[in-house]
């Protein structure tokens, strides 16, 4: 859930007066924040109180020192009605039995005075005499549209201290943004500082660098293994038709897509003959989406307990969620996983396992891409090759001419030697059926053979090496021969047909394109629009055209939806402030939506833009936001942009739909 749906949940309790909420987050100061926000917004009273400062407002007229959690609770009766009162780290407290009492006491009292006590903290645990009048929510980590907010402020910052404007694309921006997801706020405006102080631009060490910050999350645990990401999409030789999906892939993570529909990607299961970079592919995936890589060995889940397995595996994939977005790494799934569709009266654990690892992948909702790779097709269980639970299975097999001349120049130019120096075409037509763990193996011997001569490394040195290496082709070839056989017609193969490779490149070289073909394009607003895909076309209309108007909006969606009605836009925290009427249901809540999520923003309207709108009848222009709740409804003049105030959204944030019409 994001930020704005907790805060609905919260607004809807309170106001429902429940007298408990137990509120479970690390990020005390950015929820303080956001409570004062919705305290405001709901006309309540807001009060904090820590066992160190004592309460922030103290009663009228009462002096009591209140650090005493009990005199704190007692106090509580001789504040006004319509108050909230959040209280830091009180779990301790929650032991004393005298202090349970009193609020099992307070709970009927405080829903009659429409008081709540908001219980803040990274320990939600509530006693069991309070579980009937409590309600427990888990405070979310913040989204894009919070980070987004933190790299803005790390750059300003780094602007004002260094002079240095920091460029940085949009796209550039989404994946910094993604690299930082699932950290807390102050996390990752550290991390931000961290990566880009002294920078005058983004590289792809500042990606690896600010993926790395997750390898602290699971420290903890023994059941899953942190990569560090060196690989880039460069250093796999060949693969070109699953490089390019994985690529394509990368885009539908982005907040963008989530406008446009776009489903997010489960993940690929990769087959194929050993050696030839199934485990590579896993790591240049993570390093391609600025994601974090985890290895989970499925055999380390294994405990003797009776029902511990399931829990370790429950374990794992809460915390693959909470690291999120991630890539997820099963490698050799069909050892992993050996043994689960046996007798079920000999061993059902390992199929219970299965079982849950199956249904994750069907329900989860958390950004973890798996990359599950496979040698053999002998003991892979069914389940797992149903469509639904990869995007796509790929076969990797062994390297063409081309891939394996691509290889050679990869791992001589690693270790320090120029591919120009050697005929890599000659070597890659001596190394047929050669794997591309093979050729590696080829390129070091020769290099070590050659160093222990006193020597450099010679084009007869790679030959003499590739002589003396016998291929897995030719130990397993009957073995290779029908992995190939099943994957024929069941897999996609990793290594695009040559044939419409050069089909393509003879069709660039006589000038022909798509886009020749296909004539004007429209705007892609419009398109997205006439598809159904409406908050993505909002969006891309607002990132267009900047500076847009309510009424222009309505005009220029009209084709696509009613967007003339009955109701209107107000703020939240004061609904007479009212921002503009005459606006469908539809309208107003795909407004109202893309506002509080902060894929779009409000901003007051200058003088000049004010002046060219149309007044709305019976209601008065406000020059300015007011600072005290209006008693009258009052107009106030706004445009919507798809970039931040420069001093934060504050009370423009949320908005409200409200039954105003002209």
């Amino acid at each position: 859930m994001s930020t704005s749906d907790v805060l609905d949940q919260m607004r809807s309790r309170i106001l429902a007066e429940y007298p408990f909420l137990f509120l479970r987050t690390w990020e005390e100061r950015r929820w303080q924040k956001e409570l004062q926000g919705l305290a405001d917004e709901i006309e309540r009273g807001l009060v904090v109180w820590t066992a160190t400062t004592g309460a922030d407002t103290a009663p009228d007229g009462d002096d009591k020192e209140t650090r005493d959690p009990i005199s704190f609770l007692e106090s509580i009766s001789r504040y006004p009605s319509q108050h909230l009162f959040l209280i830091k780290d009180f779990h301790p407290f929650l032991e004393d039995r005298q202090v349970v009492r009193l609020l099992r006491d307070m709970a009927p009292v405080l829903a009659r005075e429409q008081k709540a006590l908001l219980f803040l903290g990274p320990v939600d645990e509530v006693p069991l005499e309070l579980q009937k009048d409590a309600s427990r929510i888990e405070l979310p980590l913040p989204g894009i549209a919070e980070l987004r907010g933190e790299l803005t402020a790390v750059r300003k910052r780094l602007k004002r201290e260094t002079g240095t404007k920091l460029s940085i694309s949009a796209q550039q921006e989404e994946h910094l943004l993604q690299a930082v997801l699932g950290l807390t706020a102050g996390e990752a405006h550290h991390a931000l500082t961290l990566a880009l102080s002294g920078r005058s631009e983004i590289e792809d060490e500042v990606f690896d660098q600010l993926v790395g910050e997750k390898k602290q999350m699971i420290e903890g645990s023994d059941l899953l293994e942190f990569f560090d990401l060196q690989e880039g999409v460069g250093d796999v030789g060949g693969l070109n038709g699953l490089k390019e999906w994985i690529l394509r892939r990368s885009s539908a993570f982005t907040e963008r897509a989530r406008e446009q529909g776009v489903p997010m990607p489960k993940g690929v299961l990769l087959l194929g003959v050993q050696g030839c970079g199934k485990s590579l592919t896993a790591r240049v995936t993570a390093r391609a989406l600025s994601f974090p890589l985890i290895r989970l060995d499925v055999t380390k889940l294994l405990d003797k307990d009776r029902g511990s397995s399931e829990k370790n595996m429950s374990d794992v994939l809460r915390l693959m969620e909470t690291i999120a977005p991630a890539v997820l790494w099963l490698d050799e799934i069909e050892k992993a996983f050996a043994g689960a569709d046996e007798d079920i009266n000999r061993d059902s654990t390992m199929a219970h396992l299965m079982g849950q690892f199956l249904i994750w992948m069907g329900e989860r909702t958390a950004p973890v891409f798996v990359v599950a790779t496979a040698n053999s097709i002998a003991n892979l269980p069914p389940e797992m090759l149903r469509r639904g639970r990869f995007d796509e299975l790929f076969f990797i097999d062994l390297p063409n001419f081309h891939e394996r001349k691509a290889i050679f120049d990869i791992h001589l130019e690693k270790r320090g030697w120029n591919p120009e120096n050697y005929d890599t075409e000659k070597l890659a037509a001596k190394t047929e059926e050669f794997s591309g763990a093979e050729i590696e193996q080829i390129v070091s011997a020769a290099i070590v053979d050659a160093f222990d001569e006193g020597k450099v490394v010679t084009q007869k040195d790679l030959l003499v090496s590739r002589e003396q290496t016998v291929p897995l082709s030719t130990t397993m070839r009957e073995e290779i021969f029908e992995l190939r056989e099943w994957a024929r017609t069941r897999c996609r193969q990793a290594t695009s047909d040559s044939r419409v490779a050069q089909m393509l490149d003879e069709e660039k070289r006589r000038g022909h394109t798509i886009a020749e073909a296909a004539g004007p394009s429209k705007e892609k607003w419009r398109e997205l629009a006439q598809y159904g895909q409406l908050k993505g076309a909002l969006v891309e209309f607002v990132h267009m055209r900047d500076n847009v108007t309510f009424a222009q909006l309505q005009a220029e969606f009209a084709d696509y939806l009613e967007t003339a009605g009955e109701q209107g836009l107000a703020l939240k925290s004061d609904p007479n402030v009212v921002l503009w009427v005459g606006m469908s249901q539809e309208l107003c809540e795909l407004l109202s939506k893309l506002i509080a999520a902060k894929r779009l923003y409000l901003h007051p309207a200058e003088k000049h833009v004010r002046e060219s709108m149309e007044p709305l009848a019976r209601l008065t222009m406000l020059p300015e936001l007011p600072l005290d709740p209006l008693k009258h409804p009052g107009w106030l003049p706004v445009i919507v942009r798809d970039l931040p105030p420069e001093m934060g959204s504050g009370r423009f944030a949320r908005v409200a739909r409200m039954m105003l019409s002209r």
